[in-house]
């Protein structure tokens, strides 16, 4: 579109050059002649009485300016895009410009191709490349049609003006050479009484001398003399520059390598009349002060402007360029408390005055003191969150933190763990911080934890998985925690040691194991004359000391009986050991044989073949005894001896009394291993379903020409032996125990099936023999697996919410492995078990057990669902504290915090006395203990300094600061307290800071470890500017690991403040 404006323009030197060419003196007197062009920066001809106007010059630059003097002044008002036409050759579009006047010349008209930058500040040109253009003017003389330009008395312009240019120049430089900048910041001159700063605006920065007291609200302006080429200043979409940098020298050197960048935003503005750019910048929170050290070591802000920086035509910037430094006011601030005040514990989450991380707490913060919990554990591994559409694994047996990418996160995690042990290998940290963190107990313990929808956690590994969440554990709807046992691979019958050759399926979180299937018989050992037999299909082996019979799954905790699914047998029980022959004499074999017509018949000679079928693995047990496998031919009998079963003998299921489970009952009266308590060794996995037993199906047997159509006896001879190992049982599913300190919330699905029993594999292509092909593959006659049972999952928490869609939790077990070649079936196995434990109530079976597979509605499922509802004295107490780690640990953070005002950094006082003996306001941070020893009656103790109670000592030094471990592997303290600070660009919510989380506002690069003492943060190479604190409590007596018997006494804590300095 064009626009018509009043010009105040500087012209560029070529355009000067170019119009002075070809122009002519213009007057202010109105010509005899009337009003037509004179000449153009085009090389036009003269349109004087009205003569049409050519154009000498053809080829232009994308951004040249088009200037016409007529012999009047014109009208600017006039000129519009149908009376000044500039149209594209090749399709007739007409390209973006303005029409100016010149403020000089009122005779003088100009055309500007507009120049504007795209949103990653590239520049557009209003002529494009290389492209033909028209220009056309209309004249009354050449009786075109209007409208025409007008002078200022109202008269037509009379000599048309039609012209061809095309765009091969390039881009013009509008000031040509290297551009040049000026910064400019505002400086403190002086304050007023009540501090306000009295500044003076715009002084400049690289004028020589290096600024001191700027302004640290200041706006960077810098002042390009060019029209630059944005995109080497910022990215407009972003606010970020590619090539400058502003950076704090927070120790005043310039010649050290340790300037740090500081976060804000970029923006811009061209002025194309004045032929100039201006960048500014602005910080997302105040410039850092000069700092403590400002008389001799002052800190430094840095701007350095690289020769990347370039105008439109690639200059790069020359004048003013380079590095330049400034500093800033000197600290106005004196020392605060943090949080404001200090903490009071008066109100609790999600008040939203309060200072609580309620996701991320368990303990009891409100009414004026922070109160041990129940439980959920120590949050010692930080935020677990899984995003959508990511399968995370975690192996109990062996987990390695910070996870990563490799684990299934897909990012890698900031690590922000609590622990004992000083960083090493973790650049530039302190204090009580581990750099990595491996699990080898099942054991994870996290501040909050949310399966996003979509999501997957897997656990997977030897031991039951135990997932403590000090707040909020969230598994949100279309989330899955998998710890499904798994279903061994389709079985090759033709293996020969199937527990030697195989290996069992990974388990999930402690489920057993399924049985193997039973081996190969050891015919080339004990009947050499079958092994001599010719015909090439034959296929004995030899396989000393095997065992034909089905393995027992494990049982329940992958022990040894306890439940597991029994194993098929090898049958019939007797196979052939002396000789070839079919008759009785041989061993008193038991194989029957049948005249079938889907074998290949050789010759003339009749063809028998064996149909029977061993033993099948029954279900493993649990709360109820596991199925039975039942074993069933296609040929239900054989022809020879008339009548022999085919089918093994069925197998019967585990046996859940084997385990011990207590009787079901409504009230819970006298529930034990029901309670699922690991401590107890009663979270237990699922048991495995048995493998299934040898058979020798497809045995063939013949006699020769004339000698009856018996399959056995006399004349009846082996021609070829096949046996075949049996298939493997289901897995059981894993045990999990989810314990959340505030609230659980079971939205997505937690699978802790059974294992499918193994089964044949599909049939190969056809066997191949002495040039002739057999339709059968005798390796596809596997006897199945049992399936393994459910496992056990116990979910406890304040508020315990299950949703109410059937499935939501399956501790249903595993089918039985089907026959596929036979009519055989493996045992199912038998459902797990699920313990829910809660202290708020509104949760009962009778709500719960539909929304559990399987689902008996008789009795809602009481032979597997128990409910201890925390407010139902009738079905117990409910979720109650313990004396056993990690159960037994309660805690609670604080969102972040600063303290009120503007402010780069924090810096943290530290003990200005003896940590024992001193004046406790004297310490760098300190608390208050609520203590009522033995019932005595409630007193004040300082946490740190003259506890005035213990003589000589602090409470946390008679006590100890170091966090308990499972198994009490370190002196526990009864309350640990630790901080951790982190940079903000300012928009992070304070109580959703998710150092992990990309939106949170926060630095990665700031995060420090969680350490026993804010000062610690002051020797960090990037200074927090928010800080928050996790109190832990230890309510643990076990054996000789009793930091718990020194929390007993212990009411609560308040009153913890941190003394810091603003900067």
């Amino acid at each position: 579109m064009w626009t018509p404006r009043s010009s105040h323009l500087a012209f560029s030197l070529s355009a000067l050059a170019l119009f002075s060419a070809c122009s002519t003196e213009s007057d202010s007197n109105p010509s005899e002649s009337g009003f037509f062009i004179v000449s153009c920066t085009l090389g036009c001809t003269d349109g004087t009485t009205g003569n049409a106007v050519n154009c000498a010059i053809a080829n232009t630059y994308q951004n040249q300016e088009i200037s016409i003097i007529f012999s009047e002044p014109f009208d600017l008002f006039s000129v519009n895009s149908s009376s000044f036409r500039i149209t594209e050759v090749a399709n007739g579009t007409t390209p973006s410009g303005q029409f100016y006047s010149d403020p000089t010349d009122s005779h003088r008209l100009i055309f500007r191709p507009s120049l504007t930058f795209d949103q990653n500040g590239t520049p557009i040109h209003g002529l494009a490349s290389s492209t033909s253009y028209r220009i056309f003017l209309p004249g009354v003389s050449q009786n075109d049609q209007g409208p025409f330009i007008q002078s200022t008395q109202g008269v037509d312009n009379k000599s048309r003006m039609q012209c061809t240019i095309k765009t091969t120049e390039g881009v013009i430089d509008p000031v040509p050479g290297p551009p040049s900048v000026l910064m400019f910041v505002d400086q403190v001159v002086d304050y007023q009484s009540d501090g306000t700063p009295i500044i003076v605006s715009d002084v400049l920065v690289n004028g020589g001398s290096e600024l001191t007291n700027v302004y640290r609200q200041t706006r960077v302006n810098f002042a390009f003399n060019d029209i630059m080429n944005v995109a080497t200043l910022l990215n407009p979409s972003t606010g970020d520059s590619p090539n400058i940098l502003i950076e704090l020298d927070d120790d005043g050197d310039l010649l050290t390598e340790d300037k740090t960048p500081i976060e804000g935003s970029f923006t811009y503005a061209v002025d194309l009349e004045q032929l100039s750019t201006s960048l500014y910048f602005v910080s997302d929170v105040p410039l850092p002060s000069a700092g403590p050290d400002a008389a001799s070591n002052p800190r430094r802000i840095v701007l350095t402007l690289p020769p990347a920086v370039q105008d439109l035509v690639a200059n790069p910037i020359s004048s003013g360029g380079g590095s330049h430094s400034f500093i800033t006011e000197l600290p106005q601030l004196g020392e605060v408390l943090v949080p404001d005040g200090g903490e009071d514990f008066l109100l609790s989450w999600p008040d939203s005055n309060s200072n609580e991380d309620g996701p991320r707490s368990g303990a009891f913060w409100g009414g004026g003191r922070l109160a041990p919990g129940i439980g959920g554990g120590s949050g010692r591994l930080g935020d677990l969150r899984v995003p959508s559409g990511m399968k995370l694994v975690l192996n109990t047996d062996s987990q390695t933190f910070p996870l990563g990418t490799s684990d299934g996160l897909g990012f890698d995690l900031i690590p922000d763990y609590l622990g004992n042990a000083d960083a090493v290998n973790f650049p530039g940290t302190l204090g009580n911080y581990p750099d990595s963190l491996t699990v080898t107990d099942g054991v994870f313990e996290f501040q909050s934890l949310t399966l996003e929808s979509g999501s997957e956690l897997v656990l997977v590994g030897s031991q039951p998985a135990r997932l403590y969440v000090r707040g909020s554990a969230m598994f949100l709807m279309g989330s899955i925690v998998d710890l499904s046992g798994p279903q061994p691979d389709d079985h090759d019958s033709s293996i020969v040691d199937p527990e030697t050759e195989l290996a069992a399926p990974a388990p999930s979180a402690g489920g057993g194991d399924g049985g193997f299937g039973g081996d190969r018989f050891d015919m080339g050992s004990v009947n050499g004359n079958m092994g001599s037999l010719g015909l090439c299909e034959n296929d004995v082996v030899t396989n000393p000391g095997a065992d034909t019979q089905g393995r027992s799954g494990m049982g329940v905790g992958r022990s040894v009986g306890l439940g597991g699914g029994v194993g098929g047998v090898q049958y019939p029980t007797n196979y052939p050991t002396v000789n070839t022959s079919t008759t009785a004499a041989n061993n008193n074999h038991g194989l029957g044989f049948n005249r079938v017509d889907d074998y290949n018949v050789l010759g003339a000679e009749l063809e028998c073949r064996s149909m029977m079928v061993g033993g099948v693995g029954s279900g493993g047990a649990y709360a109820l005894d596991g199925g039975i496998g039942v074993s069933d031919a296609v040929l239900a009998t054989a022809g020879y001896p008339s009548g022999q079963d085919n089918g093994g003998p069925d197998t019967p299921g585990g046996d859940s009394s084997s385990i011990g489970l207590e009787a079901p009952a409504e009230d819970n009266v006298g529930y034990n291993q029901r309670l699922l308590n690991w401590w107890d060794g009663f979270l237990r996995g699922g048991s495995g379903g048995g493998g299934g037993g040898n058979h020798p199906h497809g045995t063939f047997t013949w006699r020769g020409d004339g000698g009856g159509t018996n399959c056995i006896g006399e004349k009846a001879w082996f021609k070829a032996w096949h046996d075949h190992s049996g298939a493997m049982g289901g897995s059981g599913g894993g045990a999990l125990q989810v314990t959340a300190g505030k609230s659980l919330t079971v939205d997505g699905k937690i699978n802790a099936t059974g294992g499918q029993g193994g089964q044949a594999r599909p049939a190969l292509n056809d066997f191949m023999c002495s040039g002739e092909t057999w339709t059968v593959d005798f390796g596809q006659f596997a006897t199945p697996g049992g399936g393994g049972s459910g496992g056990a999952i116990k979910l406890q928490s304040m508020v315990v919410d299950i949703s109410p869609t059937p499935g939501t939790i399956d501790i249903s077990g595993g089918m039985g492995g089907e026959g596929v070649w036979s009519l055989s079936l493996g045992g199912d196995g038998s459902p797990g078990l699920l313990r829910v434990e809660d202290m708020v109530g509104g949760i009962t079976r009778s709500l719960v057990a539909p929304s559990v597979l399987p689902y008996a509605p008789l009795d809602d499922s009481l032979s597997w669902v128990s409910v201890d509802n925390g407010q139902d004295s009738n079905d117990g107490p409910g979720w109650i504290p313990t004396t056993h780690r990690p159960d037994s640990i309660s805690a609670s953070m604080s969102c972040w915090l600063q303290p009120s005002g503007t402010y780069f950094s924090l810096g943290f006082v530290d003990d200005e006395d003896d940590d024992n003996t001193g004046d406790p306001d004297d310490m760098g941070w300190n608390m208050d203990i609520q203590y009522n020893p033995g019932g005595t009656g409630e007193i004040l103790i300082p946490f740190r300094g003259d506890s005035g109670f213990f003589p000589g000592t602090s409470w946390e030094n008679q006590f100890g600061i170091s966090l308990g471990t499972q198994g009490g592997t370190v002196s526990a303290a009864p309350i640990v307290v630790r901080f951790q600070g982190a940079r903000t660009d300012g928009t992070t919510d304070p109580c959703d800071g998710d150092v992990n989380s990309l939106l949170a506002g926060i630095d990665p690069s700031s995060v420090t470890p969680w350490v026993d003492h804010p000062a610690m943060f002051n020797d960090f190479p990037i200074a927090p500017n928010m800080i928050r604190f996790a109190i832990i409590f230890d309510g643990t007596s076990d054996g000789g690991d009793t930091p718990g018997d020194d929390l007993a006494d212990v009411v609560g804590v308040t009153n913890l403040r941190v003394r810091v300095i603003p900067d």
